[in-house]
């Protein structure tokens, strides 16, 4: 398998954070979003405060979607955290305490990629959410990691549309790299969290077309 499929300066990045976490948990150490105590941002008492979130199963382009938790109270609190407040480090937390409790059941050869953010986002925002939480996982299950989508239309938030306008600003948002070479056809596809699910199944029609043939996807955080 190419390695061109993979980002370039990966290890170095995944150094970067490594070593932006050492450094913020020395000067900010790490307090409980819900009562303030030291060590973790869902202390073992406030984990009695979120919600298991069923997985999906839809059919189509997009198979089965595994989503750890209900986007609500304190889950929600920490994934703002990550996308407004840079606090990225909250999210090898919240994979590893989903590892605990989700039976994650992948075809064989299943590799990971993710939903990416248009370019200038990103450069704003310094890191893409998604692809870290596809970095942890995959590290954590010893699946591959590729960039597989491009972003190529600069889409207004999804946050305040309804069912019907986040379908109309999200077609034609994303682009396939290239062609997937065909040893690539089981797909773990990552975001953050699963709302109407149009932005995903945008990605996996993408993905479907341009060769994958099974698509499942992971978030850490869905609706309900």
């Amino acid at each position: 398998m190419s390695s061109g499929w993979s980002k370039p300066g990966l290890l170095q990045n995944d150094m970067r954070l490594e070593l932006k976490d050492i450094i913020l948990d020395t000067v900010f150490p790490k307090t409980c979003l819900g009562c303030g105590k030291e060590g973790k941002y869902i202390c073992e008492k406030c984990d009695l405060f979120i919600s298991e979130a069923p997985d999906i199963f839809l059919g189509g382009d997009l198979v089965q979607v595994f989503s750890a938790w209900e986007y609500e109270g304190l889950v929600k609190k920490a994934i703002l955290g990550i996308k407004y407040g840079h606090a990225y480090d909250i999210i090898n937390e919240l994979v590893e305490k989903t590892l605990k409790v989700k039976e994650l059941d992948f075809p064989e050869n299943v590799v990971i990629t993710f939903v990416p953010l248009f370019r200038k986002k990103e450069k704003e925002r310094g890191f893409n959410q998604a692809e870290v939480i596809a970095r942890k996982l995959g590290k954590e299950l010893g699946i591959k990691v590729f960039t597989l989508l491009e972003k190529i239309k600069d889409t207004k938030s999804q946050t305040k549309l309804d069912r019907q306008e986040r379908l109309d600003n999200i077609r034609g948002a994303f682009a396939a790299k290239t062609k997937l070479p065909p040893e690539i056809k089981n797909i773990l596809l990552v975001d953050d969290v699963w709302t109407s699910g149009a932005t995903m199944r945008e990605c996996a029609r993408v993905l479907k077309k341009a060769g994958a043939k099974n698509i499942l996807g992971f978030t850490l955080a869905r609706t309900i």
